[in-house]
């Protein structure tokens, strides 16, 4: 990987940009198109708003709606109309960072700038420029891995003709992922800048803002989204398992490894202060993994320090065998050293994590893995639309464009270059005569012996003679043509430069070390002729050595000059017959002893050949550079996701776009780019009419669209004319967060499932659902002080159609009560006690409770009830 100059940085950041403005307006022209939103009035617009997107947006209108931002700022340390009657520190409890930054802004411009601006627009245009940053990040990071432009923009393209199976920002704008997702992304690339820059450079700098840097993007996105810290965990045991499997020295590996765990940790604890002690980030997997890395390195850190010391050449701490074992111990230990800390803290009262905090996502797992039998509310989730899997016909579509076409093309183009020199091998030669063909012979051997100044008494070096014969190929490669051949060879020299700046560096490396050694040396034997020398010390040892360091000075320009030359393999014309890196070394060796005595020697050859295991050469085998694998290995992991959870495949098509221009070029196009980018453009031009612009046709106008027909704006406006503001509500998580948005009124459920507190009261909501009798129900729903519960009429009809009815959930649950009627359905159509229908449309009813021994009188002046 080259180190970018300013003008490429410069040339990089103004496409990104051009792609960052393009897709902003692209994903607000989809959204104002399939909503209408500017035509909506406020109950409308909100009412679009469903399931914990609802939520969210009630926590940032309370802080948009204050007089400034930290009066709202303080209301959401005590909210009470969420999880009726318990008080809730929503900074703690929920991920709203987003709603917090957006609110901030929005309080500044409405202050500064624009005293008109609409909440809800100000907050619409902040998701679609973190929708921006995400296009920009793929950009930049496809660039990176392909060394090319057009692989960025071939990532880019990819990612819009298939925007169906990103995020779906224009569908969810609310959605946790749509603000989680940019820093994850930006985290990722950054962290494979600093790998690249590490394999280039074989040196870790700028570690403090590494580890700063890393850090921030590791905090906002935990405070974003609750799926981060699955990802980073992922990220974590790959960075893991590449390092212990790298080529890297050890010393630099560590030292990477440190700071990549140290960041993690770091944004671990940034997060934990930011949302006032969630206690539920002290039992995630990312604190135990990178606590175990952490704890590894720190190790390894110190076994490598002692064994320098004591001289010893080998220690068997570092050892892949051990390094695999102990990553296993350093594992058990953090977890049970976590949970220790945890179990201190609460039993100290400084933080309290409900039981089963992390059990949600593992019930899920195993029931979409193993199809194990899990609970209620486990069960009601995984049958969320959101979380079922990827359809295999829309899986193949993806793949058939994405994979199936690539290779296809590439295997017409080599199947037509193998017929063109099949046909070239068996056409007769009789195009260039025989003395044309000797005479360009002559004049490329004049120019090999002009140009590497040598003679024909070294002809009989085998190493001279095999760059010459790679001289005849590239002539008859060309025809025997003299002005073909030329031109070859300035093509080949033009990409050498990056090559022998590789290789000088390494060089100026090396000498380096040495006089880093020689002063070393030194030191040491002006240290011992201080102390009585009885075995033969002599006073001019220090001499000596002055005079062997600058014979080795007067040799390394020399041996420098040699060395720069063979290393450009990709050029045979510029290739010398001199002495490699290891070569040259050994030969300094000698010269050096002769100087002094034979232990000098003998320190010198250890120095010698510490110094040539600690270079790593930078090899054109691009496609095993660390940065690449975790980039790939990320993929497969994220694919692995996506299979089984539709909503998050999003993580491995926009990680694959990444990819996808890269593989191509790396392994199969590495020298011939030009066949490369002219397979992959046509590929896209294949790829943009069908089906790429048939599904950018379908965002813009959708022919399976139809905006929600479930009459919720009716059911809503009946709530605020019909019902106090002290009244509870509860119902189904789809829509009772909606219901708490638009009328403020108080509610005991909603949709965060994962909570464990929140989900023994959605269970208790939802057995309106169950064959129960009804005073268990009712009993359920007094202890939650429920005086209002909405119920949706399609589950309500006392058939089994699927495993996702409710009433298939609850009789895999219950199987004693199977032989009584659904409650909810003898509801609608029989008077019950305690239960009394107050209103019903085509979609929702509402049913009041009340106590027996309380007479109710319903006021029906303001609308009248709705029949079913």
């Amino acid at each position: 990987m080259r180190e970018p100059n300013l003008y490429v940085i410069l040339s990089h950041a103004l496409i990104g940009s051009g792609f960052f403005f393009l897709y902003v307006q692209h994903v607000r022209v989809i959204f104002e198109t399939r909503t209408n939103i500017q035509q909506l009035n406020q109950l409308e617009r909100e009412a679009l708003l469903r399931r914990e997107d609802a939520l969210y947006y009630a926590f940032y209108k309370r802080l948009a709606d204050g007089p400034d931002f930290w009066h709202g700022y303080e209301q959401l340390k005590n909210v009470t109309d969420i999880e009726y009657p318990h008080s809730v520190n929503v900074l703690q409890r929920f991920y709203v960072l987003p709603e917090l930054v957006t609110a901030y802004f929005y309080h500044i411009v409405r202050s500064g700038f624009n005293p008109m601006v609409q909440p809800m627009q100000f907050y619409l245009e902040f998701v679609w420029l973190m929708g921006g940053v995400t296009l920009l990040v793929l950009y930049l990071y496809g660039t990176l891995l392909s060394e090319n432009v057009f692989g960025g923009i071939y990532g880019v393209l990819s990612y819009l003709m298939f925007h169906s199976f990103v995020a779906k920002i224009y569908e969810r704008p609310l959605a946790r992922e749509n603000f989680a997702f940019p820093f994850i992304f930006l985290q990722m690339f950054y962290l494979c800048i600093c790998i690249g820059r590490i394999i280039h450079r074989q040196r870790h700098t700028s570690r403090l803002f590494m580890i700063f840097a890393m850090s921030l993007f590791t905090a906002c996105a935990l405070l974003s989204w609750q799926f981060s810290t699955f990802i980073f965990t992922t990220q974590i045991l790959i960075v893991m398992t590449s390092w212990n499997m790298s080529t890297l020295p050890q010393g630099l590996a560590n030292a990477f490894a440190l700071d990549y765990s140290l960041s993690h940790l770091l944004g671990h604890a940034l997060a934990f202060v930011m949302s006032h002690g969630n206690s539920q980030l002290l039992l995630t997997w990312q604190l135990s993994v990178s606590l175990s890395l952490f704890l590894i390195t720190l190790v390894r850190q110190l076994r490598q320090v002692r064994s320098r010391r004591l001289g010893h050449a080998h220690d068997p701490l570092q050892g892949d065998y051990f390094s695999l074992k102990f990553i296993l111990l350093a594992q058990l230990f953090a977890s049970s050293m976590q949970t220790k800390l945890f179990e201190l803290l609460n039993r100290a009262g400084v933080v309290s994590v409900p039981e089963g905090a992390q059990t949600h996502y593992c019930e899920l797992w195993a029931h979409w893995a193993l199809q194990v039998n899990v609970g209620f509310v486990s069960h009601l989730s995984a049958c969320n639309p959101l979380y079922a899997r990827i359809a295999w016909s829309e899986l193949w579509q993806l793949v058939k464009t994405m994979i199936v076409k690539p290779y296809c093309m590439y295997g017409v183009v080599m199947l037509a270059m193998f017929f063109r020199r099949w046909r070239k091998s068996g056409a007769p030669a009789a195009a260039v005569s025989e003395e044309q063909r000797e005479r360009a012979r002559n004049y490329v051997l004049e120019d090999f012996l002009e140009e590497h100044r040598v003679s024909m008494g070294d002809m009989s070096n085998k190493q001279t003679e095999q760059q010459l014969q790679k001289c005849f190929r590239l002539l008859e490669s060309c025809d025997h043509d003299y002005e073909r051949y030329k031109r070859a060879q300035a093509r080949l020299r033009k990409e050498q430069p990056p090559t022998r700046d590789d290789f000088m560096q390494d060089i100026q490396r090396l000498r380096a070390q040495i006089h880093r050694n020689i002063d070393k040396q030194r030191k040491e034997r002006s240290q011992g002729t201080k102390e009585p020398a009885g075995d033969g010390a002599s006073p001019l040892t220090e001499e000596e050595d002055k005079q062997a360091e600058s014979k080795e000075e007067e040799q390394e320009p020399v041996s420098t000059e040699a060395e720069a030359e063979p290393e450009s393999t990709a050029d045979p014309t510029e290739t010398l017959p001199s002495k490699s890196p290891d070569q040259e070394a050994e030969e300094e060796e000698p010269s050096v002893a002769s100087t002094g005595s034979s232990s000098t020697g003998q320190k010198r050859r250890k120095r010698s050949s510490s110094r040539r295991s600690s270079v790593v050469p930078t090899a054109n085998a691009q496609i095993l550079d660390l940065h690449y694998v975790y980039s790939f290995m990320q993929m497969l992991v994220f694919t692995i996701i996506g299979l089984a959870v539709r909503k998050l495949f999003f993580l491995s098509f926009t990680q694959g776009c990444v990819i996808a221009p890269t593989i191509c070029s790396k392994v199969w196009y590495h020298r011939q780019r030009n066949i490369f980018w002219s397979v992959s453009l046509a590929v896209f031009l294949l790829s943009m009419f069908d089906p790429g612009m048939v599904n950018i046709r379908e965002e813009y106008f959708p022919t399976r669209y139809s905006q929600s027909g479930d009459d919720l704006d009716s059911m809503l406006e009946w709530i605020k004319l019909n019902t106090e503001r002290d009244a509870v509500f509860a119902g189904p998580v789809e829509i009772i967060g909606t219901v708490h948005l638009t009328t403020k009124r108080p509610i005991v459920n909603h949709a965060h499932l994962e909570m464990r507190q929140m989900a023994d009261r959605t269970e208790h909501v939802y057995s309106v659902y169950s064959r129960q009798q009804s005073s268990d129900i009712y009993n359920q729903c007094a202890q939650l002080k429920i005086q209002y519960l909405i119920i949706s009429l399609d589950e309500c009809t006392n058939e089994v159609r699927d495993d996702c009815d409710l009433l298939a959930i609850w009789d895999d649950k219950q199987p004693a009560y199977q032989k009584y009627p659904q409650f909810c359905h003898e509801l609608l159509h029989k008077n019950v006690p305690s239960f009394l229908k107050v209103y019903t449309n085509d979609h929702y009813g509402i049913i009041k409770m009340f106590s027996q021994s309380v007479q109710i009188n319903l006021k029906h002046n303001k609308m009248p009830e709705m029949s079913i």
